[in-house]
């Protein structure tokens, strides 16, 4: 098969020459994407050396829309390790590419340290380039392009799902409380390093840049003052990515690593305690921004849907408790919105999520 020839291969190349010479030139999108359909793992390698300089020059360069371009370089790279695509795009590349102001750069960086999800020690290698990990932060919490922003969710999400070093919350079928059922989330197979959750979440660096993104606070290391809208912008990014990470490993989201960051709300000892979790969501939100109370709602619906089929046990079922009768102390609307969710849920679901709510009610 990877003898067959691809049509329309030399036409791509001197396209993606002129897109080089001249980024202002309109990507052909048809013709990209005939070449990308025609690509497999046996023909790629041939044309790594001729395609993916080209087309990686254009994205770094191209202020058009990158789609029909980034799928194709993603196809590209697609039978390369993360390894060997460090050998192409060295560290400083990809940490130009993170930074620039250019959506298309951005999103071809994401996708070579994607590939780090693929294994537990790729995963551990991404995280010996602190940098680099600061550069999708920012990405995911600054970037002005949806695109971007979502893009970086998505490599996040799986880059701390492939190195969590618990599977299941550290819970295992002896102390579940639901045991195992078809409506589980899909369990991983392999324990990750915890390295970048070390990186990521329990260490102030990234903590610190976090907690600025989404804070109405004055900016440090004189960087410019940011607006209403670009704070709630990263507050409501790091609401979404938080239910899938508690699914992994909450007890890290939790704990009051710097206590001093992250000050919740509920100060008595019978409340939920402190960490980024719990400043989140019980003091992060201006509730009289109604579209960030949307979005706070939003939240704890995904939250209590995700983790009642999650493999739960009793003391993380107390924890999650207090969370919610925290968040309900001052907020009528959350507690109507919990209370209904079931009635907005599919028919199969709708029994067994009403009486995980009412439990934690």
């Amino acid at each position: 098969m990877d003898n067959v020839p691809i049509s329309g291969l030399s036409e791509l190349q001197a396209h993606l020459q002129q897109l080089v010479n001249d980024p202002s030139i309109p990507f052909k999108v048809k013709l990209l994407d005939d070449v990308e359909l025609q690509l497999t793992k046996d023909n790629i390698p041939p044309l790594l050396p001729t395609l993916l300089p080209l087309s990686t020059e254009t994205l770094k360069t191209t202020t058009q829309d990158p789609t029909p371009l980034l799928s194709l370089t993603t196809k590209l790279l697609s039978p390369l390790s993360f390894t060997r695509t460090l050998t192409i795009a060295d560290p400083p590349s990809l940490l130009a590419a993170l930074r620039s102001p250019l959506p298309g750069a951005n999103l071809l960086a994401l996708a070579i340290v994607g590939k780090a999800a693929d294994s537990p020690s790729d995963a551990s290698i991404l995280s010996t380039l602190p940098e680099v990990v600061d550069g999708i932060v920012r990405c995911w919490l600054a970037s002005e392009d949806v695109g971007v922003g979502e893009c970086a969710a998505r490599v996040l999400g799986d880059l701390l799902e492939t190195d969590c070093p618990t599977l299941d919350n550290g819970i295992d079928d002896a102390s579940s409380e639901t045991g195992s059922n078809s409506n589980e989330i899909v369990k991983r197979r392999a324990v990750g390093h915890g390295r970048l959750w070390q990186l990521l979440l329990l260490r102030r660096p990234n903590l610190s840049l976090i907690q600025q993104h989404c804070s109405f606070v004055e900016p440090r290391e004189q960087a410019p003052p940011r607006s209403v809208r670009q704070v709630t912008i990263s507050q409501g990014r790091l609401l979404r990515i938080l239910p899938r990470l508690c699914t992994l490993n909450i007890a890290a989201l939790s704990r009051p690593v710097f206590p001093d960051l992250f000050v919740s709300p509920v100060a008595d000892a019978s409340g939920p305690g402190q960490g980024l979790l719990q400043w989140a969501a019980l003091g992060m939100v201006d509730k009289s921004d109604v579209l960030m109370h949307l979005s706070l709602v939003d939240f704890f619906e995904t939250l209590v849907s995700v983790m009642r089929v999650s493999k739960r046990s009793s003391a993380l079922d107390t924890f999650i408790g207090k969370l919610v009768k925290a968040a309900l102390q001052s907020d009528d609307e959350l507690e109507t919105a919990l209370k209904t969710l079931p009635d907005r849920t599919v028919e199969e679901e709708a029994e067994s999520l009403r009486k995980y709510i009412a439990s934690l009610l």
